[in-house]
């Protein structure tokens, strides 16, 4: 049956005896061979004074689920609608609540009594249906918030300043919103007070700040904005810390509860990698920009959709600015790329190329691309399961790629990787760390990085530019 629907009134007052209904339908009885259909549910009826609130009635009942008529079998009756909501606001209060759930149909056959849903007994006795909520205060739109620290023009010493700020006392929420996005909330004392602390810090330059309040459902006009601004994160040397990359996994990957996650950072001391807004979980970078975390079998994620976010630190521990936020899926237990516990690729020596793609312990296609670091120029050879494979020049960012067409596609199983500096001269030259993988059958779930199943493309070159910068750099200095 149809449901309820929705009663919205604000007024000054209400005084008389109507009643205010948003109740579900009954159900019509089914004549026939079949089962009768369910009540309508409540629906929701809002009703907000300012000074008295008197009728006669406000509900939001369920309606009766359908009996059924025949007598020779036991059909099935409709199962009864839930009750309804109820928002009920005023100085003063004399309007009853009903948001009673609707009772079961009852099927004609001899001794069957009802089959369908309906209300049963709680636990202290009474009978479940929706909910109502009673305000006894005049309804008023919250007062607008005012916005005191940063004042305009103020040039922050820090990433992350407090805001503060005066509002209304009647039980508000303050928002708090900066460049138009929300960053927070805070409720005011008694004195209508407030402070927010922001827990992600701000990128280096202007910034604007507003606020506007909520209660019950009601928001406030927006504060007049604020115009500040916030330091760059400096390095010792006096350079700015610039913002980390994450390479793998990438945005809508699939992977298992315990993912590595790697890329690169152009300069800074440490990277910290935020798990769904959790703590820093703060690795070093290698001599090229590198870093590695992998999340440890002890502590793995669960299973579902999480997001993931990289920031790099300078010498005293300050955050730079965040990068996008990179959304993925853990979809299996297993295990996955990288070595349980550990947190970091280690220190290396600038001229060593790496293996990027796959990850250690990866899953893939048979047709994929591997991907590589390594200074510029460099030349490096791929050697597959103990043999050449390919060899690859590294561009100007450093970054080195070979692609597997359909002709050279791998056999499933297990493959190791292995890149080695060829040098002008054609001699052999620093050799990369070995990295095993995987390559999976056409069953198998991806449940390594994500990242070896995606075409050539998949990591783009702006993602590896501060590498390569910071690789050059070093070279230049050696």
């Amino acid at each position: 049956a149809v449901g309820g629907g929705v009663v919205f009134i604000r007024a000054t007052a209400f005084d008389g005896k109507g009643v205010f209904s948003a109740s579900g339908l009954a159900a019509a009885p089914s004549q026939g061979n079949d089962g009768a259909g369910g009540g309508g549910a409540g629906g929701a009826v809002v009703l907000r004074a300012v000074d008295v609130l008197n009728c006669g009635g406000a509900e939001a009942r369920g309606g009766a689920g359908g009996d059924t008529r025949m007598d020779k079998q036991p059909f099935g009756p409709g199962g009864g609608g839930a009750g309804g909501r109820l928002l009920l606001q005023a100085r003063s209060l004399a309007c009853a609540p009903n948001v009673s759930a609707g009772s079961a149909g009852v099927s004609a056959y001899p001794g069957a009594g009802s089959y369908g849903a309906g209300p049963v007994s709680t636990s202290d006795g009474g009978t479940p249906g929706g909910t109502v909520q009673q305000v006894v205060e005049s309804f008023q739109v919250p007062v607008t918030p005012v916005i005191t620290a940063p004042v305009a023009g103020e040039a922050a010493s820090t990433t992350r300043p407090r805001i503060e700020g005066t509002a209304g006392t009647n039980g508000p929420v303050v928002h708090l919103v900066v460049d138009g996005r929300e960053i927070g909330a805070a409720v005011p004392g008694s004195d209508g007070r407030f402070t927010y602390d922001p827990t992600t810090p701000l990128a280096a330059g202007a910034h604007d700040v507003i606020a506007w309040a909520d209660s019950l459902g009601v928001a406030s006009k927006s504060s007049t904005p604020v115009r500040f601004s916030t330091p760059a994160v400096a390095l010792a040397d006096g350079g700015v810390v610039q913002m980390a990359v994450l390479v793998v996994p990438s945005n809508g990957d699939t992977v298992s509860p315990t993912p590595l996650f790697a890329g690169t950072a152009a300069n800074g001391v440490s990277v910290g990698v935020v798990i769904d807004e959790g703590p820093d979980n703060i690795v070093p970078l290698d001599l090229l920009g590198r870093f590695r975390f992998q999340v440890p079998g002890s502590a793995p994620l669960s299973v579902g959709t999480h997001k993931v976010t990289v920031h790099a630190h300078n010498e005293a521990g300050d955050d730079g600015p965040y990068s996008d936020v990179v959304g993925f899926e853990v979809v299996v237990p297993g295990g996955d790329g990288g070595t349980d516990g550990g947190t970091d690729a280690g220190t290396a020596d600038p001229a060593m190329p790496m293996v990027v793609v796959p990850a250690e312990g990866a899953t893939v296609d048979p047709t994929f691309s591997f991907v590589g670091v390594a200074l510029p120029g460099t030349s490096v050879l791929l050697e597959l399961d103990g043999k050449a494979l390919a060899t690859a020049t590294a561009d100007d960012e450093g970054v080195f790629r070979h692609v597997l067409t359909a002709d050279k596609a791998l056999a499933t199983g297990a493959h190791k990787v292995v890149a080695q500096v060829v040098t002008d001269e054609g001699e052999a030259g620093l050799r990369s760390p070995e990295v095993g993988f995987q390559v999976r059958g056409p069953t198998d779930l991806d449940v390594g990085c994500g990242c070896g199943a995606a075409p050539a493309g998949m990591i783009s070159v702006w993602a590896l530019v501060g590498l390569g910068a910071l690789a050059r750099r070093r070279r230049s200095r050696s």
